[in-house]
């Protein structure tokens, strides 16, 4: 109802500037100052119908949401049946697989879920969460990366800190997070890697919207195992 209100308000607004042009005589030559004058006062009657554009876009994707949240869910309880599902789906990613280890195919095989959520108000903020089941490598249920968005980049603004249970902290089996280069697990604690951008637009644009199509084994992995046969990812 709201946003049969909001198109039938913007109409008559519409219907109404219509009608004040026809009956307004043609604009005279305009000096400098004069224009800057009718310039000011074509942003103020731009003001209210740009914030009235605002909410009804705002009411149309909160409608759009709520239509796809029993669809999301009824997705995310099949998918946590499927042992190693996101494993799967990351490593065969033909861009994300080249920064895919071992280790990193390990951590996600306990990987039960994926979601994203945006907010456009007052600014674009893209949450990106993963849930995992308990696992030996970190105690974390859930891991949260957020980025501001613009037209050209997402900006990292925070990430979850990881916590690694004490053997994957320090030394030569140390989980990916110590290692220097980008990977998989770097991805969450640093935000200056270069083409880290990249990972979120990947999984918040690709992956968490048709994840099916990267999955492309008939046997999973299990729950802890490493992924084998022709996987994509590099070591």
């Amino acid at each position: 109802m709201a946003e049969v209100e909001a198109a039938a308000e913007e109409e008559a607004d519409v219907e109404r500037e219509r009608q004040d042009k026809g009956a307004q005589p043609g604009p005279g030559p305009l000096t400098p100052e004069s224009a800057l004058d009718e310039l000011r006062a074509v942003q103020v009657e731009l003001e209210p119908v740009n914030a009235r554009a605002r909410r009804a876009f705002s009411q149309q994707r909160e409608k759009l949401e709520r239509r796809r949240k029993p669809h999301l869910d009824r997705r995310g309880a099949i998918i946590r049946g499927i042992p190693g599902f996101w494993a799967n789906v990351i490593a065969n990613h033909p861009q994300m697989s080249a920064l895919i280890t071992d280790q990193d195919v390990r951590m996600l095989s306990y990987m039960i879920n994926l979601e994203v959520k945006e907010t456009k108000q007052p600014i674009h903020v893209c949450k990106i969460m993963l849930f995992f089941r308990s696992n030996p490598y970190f105690q974390n249920n859930v891991v949260t990366k957020e980025y501001l968005v613009n037209l050209t980049e997402y900006r990292p603004s925070h990430s979850t800190p990881v916590q690694w249970h004490q053997r994957y902290e320090r030394g030569p089996t140390a989980a990916g997070h110590q290692n220097s280069s980008l990977n998989f697990f770097n991805w969450f604690s640093d935000h200056n890697f270069a083409g880290s951008n990249r990972i979120a637009e990947i999984l918040s644009k690709d992956l968490w919207r048709n994840p099916l199509q990267y999955y492309t084994r008939t046997r999973p992995p299990e729950e802890g195992t490493e992924i084998s046969g022709d996987s994509h990812f590099s070591g």
